[in-house]
């Protein structure tokens, strides 16, 4: 009888690092005519944005809208399919979703690319504005375009889908950025970023356990049934997904100001909607603590987690099955993504008042939310990695 060993893990290990290779070489190819020394890659939490999604703060590689795209394309599909019902859900396949997710992220790298296009600056020998213009909008959709597909095909043979992109373009920002910033000089954001790192690994690792009543089982392990959910329901998708979705209403306010540069409240609005200003970090820290909520929501469904436990006869133990068991798990959902998503925000808040107050410098304000993003993602890649090591450790026999 011959034993068949599987090497799941290694296979998929070796994908990754062939998409992560592949990823920092288009990396350093430069888009066409743009002026090297004359694109700042700006200071502080702004570029935070840029360097999350692309690692390219200078906007100058064919990556320079990075996994904003696919981000943001993922964000819209999820919260179209989460508003649907079960039955609805169940007719629409992986291959169906992953099609509507790759036309999503067309439409959104046309329109970042367009409106990025006109926050370059261009060398004046590289041909007509038009045409260099024109020829940087495609080069840069075409790297949104393959960082989409590498995303996806991660998903199927490697590990992570996107997180390892986004990883890499933390880990190596976070690492210059420390360094140039002399990070150690400064005990408060030191401080600040290790009860960062600490609160969220508590919060990924950890579970509320839910005891269920389940009508099929009748054996010595029936008291060891429950619901469970994360402390972080959500993990750090929505500091993620804030910082892309960050990015819709500052290409809105810019292009509406390009449009109409007479009026002076959208000029106000323009001036002030990056995050070393009040209303830029208003608007960030308002849509982590809703992403939070809504993505709990949206992919929990408390609602109707109720009403399948009810269809099957099972139960929470001391407790009627139906609206008083939807309105229990409404408000856990409710109050743990609630809770999640205030300390996340409240990381990020806290070292942007140092930055603001001066107390620490404005490079160095973003670097607690990317310390909770690293590790995170660590938590995350470590939890799949053990399923698959797990995997592996099975023997088939043939």
């Amino acid at each position: 009888m011959d034993m068949r060993q599987t090497h799941e893990l290694r296979n998929r290990l070796l994908f990754t690092a062939l998409v992560v290779a592949a990823y920092m070489l288009c990396r350093s190819i430069l888009l066409y005519g743009v002026a090297a020394d004359e694109t700042g890659g700006g200071s502080g939490a702004q570029y935070f944005l840029s360097t999350l999604v692309s690692g390219d703060r200078y906007r100058m590689t064919v990556m320079a809208l990075g996994i904003a795209p696919y981000l943001n394309a993922s964000l819209l599909v999820q919260i179209i399919f989460a508003f649907r019902n079960s039955t609805s859900r169940a007719k629409v396949s992986k291959i169906q979703s992953d099609r509507w997710m790759r036309w999503v992220s067309v439409v959104f790298s046309v329109v970042m690319a367009i409106v990025q296009s006109y926050g370059l600056s261009y060398r004046p020998d590289a041909g007509p504005l038009w045409l260099v213009r024109s020829i940087v909008i495609l080069e840069m959709f075409g790297g949104a375009m393959l960082t989409s597909l590498m995303c996806l095909e991660n998903e199927r043979h490697g590990v992570g889908a996107s997180m390892p992109i986004i990883l890499l373009n933390i880990v190596l920002s976070l690492a210059q950025n420390m360094s140039a910033n002399h990070f150690f000089e400064f005990p408060a954001i030191a401080l600040l970023c290790m009860v960062a790192i600490a609160a969220t690994a508590y919060m990924e690792n950890s579970m509320i356990k839910v005891p269920l009543q389940r009508v099929s089982i009748h054996n010595v392990h029936a008291d060891q049934n429950y619901l469970a959910y994360k402390r972080a329901p959500m993990g750090i998708m929505p500091v993620m997904f804030a910082s892309s979705a960050f990015l819709l209403p500052y290409y809105l306010v810019h292009m509406l100001d390009g449009l109409y540069p007479e009026n002076a409240m959208l000029v106000s609005i323009s001036d002030n909607m990056v995050l070393t200003r009040p209303l830029g970090v208003a608007v960030y820290l308002v849509l982590i603590v809703a992403l939070a909520v809504l993505f709990s929501f949206l992919m929990l469904n408390p609602r109707e987690t109720a009403h399948q436990m009810q269809r099957n006869g099972d139960s929470i133990v001391g407790m009627y099955a139906g609206e008083q068991t939807k309105r229990f798990l409404t408000s856990t959902v409710l109050r743990w993504s609630l809770i999640s998503g205030v300390l996340q925000a409240s990381c990020m808040a806290a070292s942007l008042v140092l930055s603001m107050q001066e107390m620490i410098p404005a490079a160095l304000a973003m670097d607690p939310t990317s310390m909770m993003i690293v590790t995170s993602i660590v938590c995350s890649l470590g939890q799949e990695i053990a399923s698959y090591y797990r995997y592996d450790a099975y023997r088939f026999f043939m």
